[in-house]
């Protein structure tokens, strides 16, 4: 049976406006945890959910999740193009983060230009090397494969690779499973990929991810709709629905522990 491992981002992000009330984010954490994830994906954020360079909130929160559940925790270099390099990896400097989001160059995002030249990836991998944080490469397009094997030449990291296969982005690639298969056939020999699909609806649009071995991310920060068209009340609901599709097809999900000896990180 093969195993799967689930990421979840709790948090809205530029969308909080649409929501009710800002996610607490150890809460649904924990939540989702209860259902079946063993990675979470955190960016810095303030009370009101704006990406920020103060980090005492995210080590708050960071500390409480820790006090609810053992789950892995990965910081975002995301940030904003605003921000400066030493502001954009914050996140990577707080005790208790195991893996580091890495964008492996820029796109077209939201009417926008979401800039990561080469030189800056160089910088947030250099600083995720020497705090021993394994980064997640995070793929946008195919020329993104070939900024990896550059970098994997200048900062060596530790098998397995990891990589985040990402559709759906406004302005940038669609899903298509002609796409994500052609991806995969770049990967390097025994890489591990999650697939993440923003605006995605529910397990259906994860299909192919769960049928080709892949794994997956949810979250607010992703989409909230389920299969059902509607919104999820929570994170915890969207882990669920990849949970019980998982079952029906023979995957096996994992906890914290055994993903952290899979992705090959030390806690």
């Amino acid at each position: 049976m093969d195993e799967l491992m689930i990421s979840v981002a709790p948090h809205p992000g530029e969308r909080v406006g649409k929501y009710k009330n800002l996610p607490n984010v150890p809460e649904e954490v924990y939540q989702s945890y209860n259902e079946g994830a063993s990675i979470v994906h955190l960016h810095v954020r303030d009370e009101k959910g704006r990406q920020v360079v103060n980090p005492s909130l995210f080590q708050r929160q960071i500390k409480e999740i820790r006090s609810l559940c053992p789950i892995i925790i990965e910081g975002s270099t995301g940030g904003t193009t605003e921000h400066t390099l030493r502001e954009r990896s914050v996140s990577i400097t707080i005790r208790g983060v195991e893996l580091g989001s890495l964008n492996m160059g820029s796109i077209n995002m939201n009417g926008g230009v979401y800039k990561n030249p080469f030189k800056e990836i160089r910088y947030y991998a250099k600083r995720m090397k020497s705090r021993k944080i394994k980064p997640i490469f995070y793929i946008f397009d195919l020329s993104m494969f070939h900024n990896v094997l550059r970098l994997k030449e200048e900062v060596p990291f530790s098998s397995p690779d990891i990589f985040g296969l990402i559709f759906d982005i406004q302005d940038g690639l669609p899903f298509k499973k002609r796409y994500l298969e052609f991806f995969i056939k770049e990967l390097p020999k025994g890489a591990l990929w999650f697939l993440l699909r923003h605006h995605s609806r529910g397990w259906r649009d994860f299909r192919d991810a769960l049928e080709l071995g892949g794994h997956i991310r949810v979250g607010f920060e992703d989409s909230p709709f389920l299969t059902t068209g509607g919104k999820a009340n929570s994170n915890a609901e969207l882990v669920k629905e990849i949970i019980k599709a998982a079952k029906a097809i023979g995957r096996k999900v994992v906890n914290p522990e055994r993903a952290r000896e899979i992705l090959g990180i030390r806690r």
